[in-house]
């Protein structure tokens, strides 16, 4: 019995890591909208990299916990946005951001 959990648990030490990026999950990038055209997005992502992502019929927006639409997305607004499996050339199934703040006037 020892042997065998001896066994088992070089195995585990040695056997290779799983990939980060496996297949069967979504993907998802957060970052700030550096540009807009039409339906291509360029978010900086908080790694620092520019992420080319395109909106399509089928993209999903959620304002905060509402329904948003494509027509609040404005350069500078942050975003969590969901690419499936992340593959190139990335098409966003949700973009999510925050319901803007209500001011305070003094």
């Amino acid at each position: 019995m020892k042997r065998m959990l001896l066994a088992a648990a070089v195995f585990a030490l040695l056997a290779p890591a799983v990939p980060f990026a496996h297949p069967g999950h979504d993907h998802k990038l957060m970052g700030t909208i550096t540009a807009i055209d039409g339906n291509k997005l360029v978010v900086k992502t908080t790694e620092g990299k520019d992420a080319a992502i395109t909106v399509s019929p089928i993209t999903s927006f959620k304002r905060g916990k509402g329904k948003g639409s494509q027509t609040d997305l404005k350069v500078g607004l942050r975003v969590v946005v969901n690419v499936g499996d992340g593959s190139e050339p990335m098409k966003a199934k949700e973009i999510q951001y925050a319901a803007p703040t209500a001011t305070s006037k003094q």
